[in-house]
């Protein structure tokens, strides 16, 4: 099967976006399909071709580099008019994948990355069976939990909730998906954004990718540790594990929490764990190198991580492999990947900040008092884990929607 995987973030090595570019395209070339990647040339395209220097990767796989005529790419970090360079970006690979066409032929199309149902692609209508995502971004914080954010993400969730209302008559995004045969999306509440007459070809797919389980590393006695990583960001969820970790010491009082990330919130976190008196059980690790986070994840018993509103966080992947059990919120993609072999999903409803703190703390004390289901938990991690690998998921994506001819619609 010939697949071109459009793939704006792709790099090898990397996390987040870039990382799912890399993985997701190796797998499917190592599943036997000739495998074209377009990606972002002023972005990847020296990183990419120095690792294949190094490391010659197979005849089927392949990467084309595209780039917006005399605008190079931002960059990722504390980027400005990134969105705007990707929709550009967008909009001219149209025309440079109508130009290879020319010379070659494909089954498949398939969006990847980014994966943001407002920001759509416009490779549908070409030819080949033109898969689109997973991608999300529906889901929204709960309004009862907005006044614990910081009054600039308070702003921000409003200004999503405006963008996520206008994307359903964006005439883009409705181009996009009326041209797509399959819609793979993250979560219900992106699902629920996409046209009644295009949910027939709209699947709900857990968008995330888990590194090989290696052997369990059970940690024996010391005191009950939880792990939290990602950016420092109010909508990442860091400040209720927090306020967890403060319900869950009254009952186990040498419980500690680490946080491994980086972000505008920072002093922030820090501020808050000192005023709940904290300082000394809370761990800030700051940006863990990528070789190092094996050992953190084997250094703690869970993987607190209640986020707002992602849709394909690669570190409860990363944690599942390690045998961590994870506790989440229902909301957006942890709430689809998480299930209760590998651990908790908490409801959120409308509860308040504290109130949903205090469920967290609970799911939490529930698993750590309980040895036996500790046990269990963290072999239901691996196995959950499994079915992430980017193998499996290479594999399932080209039986479910590669395989169909063209839908009408």
């Amino acid at each position: 099967m010939r697949v071109l995987l459009s793939a704006y973030a792709c790099e090898p090595n990397a996390g987040s976006e870039p990382g799912k570019g890399w993985l997701f395209a190796t797998a499917l070339a190592r599943q036997g399909c000739e495998v074209t990647v377009l990606t972002c040339g002023s972005h990847h395209r020296d990183v990419i071709q120095a690792h294949c220097a190094d490391h010659p990767p197979p005849a089927n796989l392949r990467f084309a580099f595209h780039d917006v005529p005399g605008w190079p790419g931002p960059g990722y970090a504390e980027a400005r008019h990134i969105r705007q360079h990707y929709m550009a970006w967008q909009m001219t690979a149209r025309s440079r994948v109508r130009r290879m066409l020319r010379d070659q032929d494909f089954d498949v199309i398939h969006h990847l990355t980014w994966t943001v149902l407002r920001w759509p692609s416009f490779l549908g209508g070409l030819g080949p069976r033109f898969v689109f995502g997973p991608v999300g971004g529906g889901a929204a914080a709960p309004k009862a939990l907005r006044p614990s954010f910081p009054q600039g993400g308070q702003r921000r969730e409003r200004l999503r909730d405006v963008i996520n209302a206008v994307s359903r008559i964006d005439p883009m995004v409705r181009s996009c998906l009326r041209r797509a045969d399959a819609i793979l999306v993250t979560d219900p509440e992106t699902a629920a954004l996409v046209p009644a007459r295009h949910r027939p070809r709209t699947h709900v797919v857990a968008d995330i990718l888990a590194p090989t389980p290696g052997g369990i590393v059970t940690r024996i006695g010391g005191k009950p540790a939880l792990l939290f990583v990602g950016r420092l960001e109010y909508w990442k969820g860091a400040h209720l594990a927090i306020m967890a970790l403060a319900h869950l010491r009254a009952h186990l009082p040498q419980a500690r929490l680490t946080i491994a990330g980086t972000g505008p919130e920072a002093d922030a976190m820090r501020q808050q764990a000192r005023d709940l008196g904290l300082e000394a059980a809370v761990d800030f690790a700051g940006q863990v190198p990528g070789d190092r986070m094996a050992a953190l994840y084997a250094a703690h018993d869970l993987f607190l991580f209640p986020s707002l509103h992602d849709s394909g966080p690669h570190v409860i992947g990363e944690a599942l492999s390690a045998a961590l059990p994870v506790v989440c919120l229902d909301l957006g993609g942890p709430g689809i990947a998480v299930d209760d072999s590998c651990g908790a999903v908490v409801p959120c409803g409308d509860q308040k900040a504290e109130r949903l703190a205090e469920r967290l703390s609970a799911a939490c004390a529930a698993m750590l008092g309980d040895p036996a289901r500790m046990a269990r938990l963290r072999q239901g991690a691996q196995n959950r884990a499994r079915l992430f690998d980017a193998d499996h998921r290479a594999r399932v994506t080209m039986a479910q929607f590669y395989a169909s001819g063209p839908m009408e619609g």
